[in-house]
C-alpha cells in the first residue's frame, strides 16, 4: 500500500511540473514557481516521458513544442490537478463551515419549549447543516437509532458515550391541597412509598433521588415509587 501510494504522489508532482512547464513555456519558469532548478524540472519531465514510453515535448532552444500526445496529456492533466486541487479547497473550507446531518434527540418537554426554538437560531448561524430533532422520552439506543447528540437528565449509563453537564435542574415535589388533606403530608422519603406519586413508566424512572444528612454527611437516598405511570 506504502509503494503505491509514493507512485501515486510521484505521479502527480511529474504531471504538476510538466502541466506548469507548459503554462510557462520553459523549464525554468516552472522550476521558478515551483522553487526547484531547471535541470530538476527537465529531469522530472524527462521522467515522466520514459515512463509513459512516448514523447510529450520536442524541446528548442527558445521554446517547449508540445507532441500530439503531449497536447492530451497538458489539456487533461491540467484538469485533473484542477479539480484535485478544488477538492482538496472544498474539504479543507467544510472544517470551518459545518455542513451535513445532524440528529438530535430529546425528551418531549424540553425540545419542545427550549430546543425548537433555538433551531431558528441555529439555521441562520449554520445555513448548511440540516436537523433532525427527534422527540421522545423513550430510553433510546443512539447508536442503532445512529443519534449524533442528545439532551438526557441524569448520570451516564453508557459508557461508550461522551457527556457534558450543560445545566443543572432542580426538582420539587408538588400536591394539592385537597390531596394532602385526604392522604396527610409525607414527613421523609420513605413515606412517598405508600403515596399516589406520578411517575415515569421508564425503567428506572421509577425511584426518585434525594439528599440527605448522616452524621454530618451528606448522601443521596433513593426513593422507590409506587403510583401512577405515564
Amino acid at each position: 500500500m506504502g509503494e503505491l501510494e509514493s507512485r501515486s504522489v510521484d505521479q502527480l508532482a511529474e504531471m504538476r511540473v510538466f502541466v506548469r512547464a507548459i503554462e510557462r513555456g520553459s523549464f525554468a519558469g516552472a522550476a521558478s514557481d515551483l522553487k526547484l532548478t531547471p535541470s530538476a524540472v527537465s529531469k522530472l519531465v524527462r521522467r515522466l516521458e520514459a515512463r509513459l514510453g512516448v514523447r510529450l515535448v520536442d524541446r528548442t532552444t527558445r521554446k517547449l513544442a508540445l507532441t500530439a500526445e503531449g497536447e492530451t496529456y497538458f489539456q487533461s492533466g491540467r484538469q485533473l490537478i484542477q479539480n484535485v486541487d478544488g477538492l482538496e479547497q472544498e474539504v479543507s473550507a467544510s472544517a470551518s463551515r459545518p455542513r451535513g446531518l445532524l440528529r438530535i434527540n430529546t425528551p418531549v418537554s424540553l425540545g419542545v419549549h427550549h430546543l425548537a426554538p433555538a433551531l431558528i437560531e441555529f439555521n441562520r448561524r449554520f445555513p448548511d447543516v440540516r436537523v433532525n430533532m427527534s422527540l421522545t422520552d423513550r430510553i433510546v439506543d443512539f447508536y442503532a437509532e445512529r443519534i449524533d447528540v442528545a439532551i438526557r437528565m441524569g448520570p451516564l449509563s453508557d459508557s461508550r458515550l461522551m457527556s457534558r453537564k450543560i445545566a443543572e435542574i432542580e426538582a420539587v415535589l408538588l400536591a394539592s391541597p385537597r390531596y394532602l388533606e385526604e392522604f396527610g403530608v409525607p414527613k421523609s422519603g420513605a413515606d412517598l412509598a405508600r403515596h399516589r406519586c406520578i411517575v415515569f413508566t421508564i425503567p428506572g424512572r421509577d425511584r426518585w433521588p434525594f439528599r440527605t444528612a448522616n452524621g454530618g454527611m451528606e448522601r443521596v437516598e433513593q426513593v422507590r415509587l409506587n403510583g401512577f405511570g405515564f
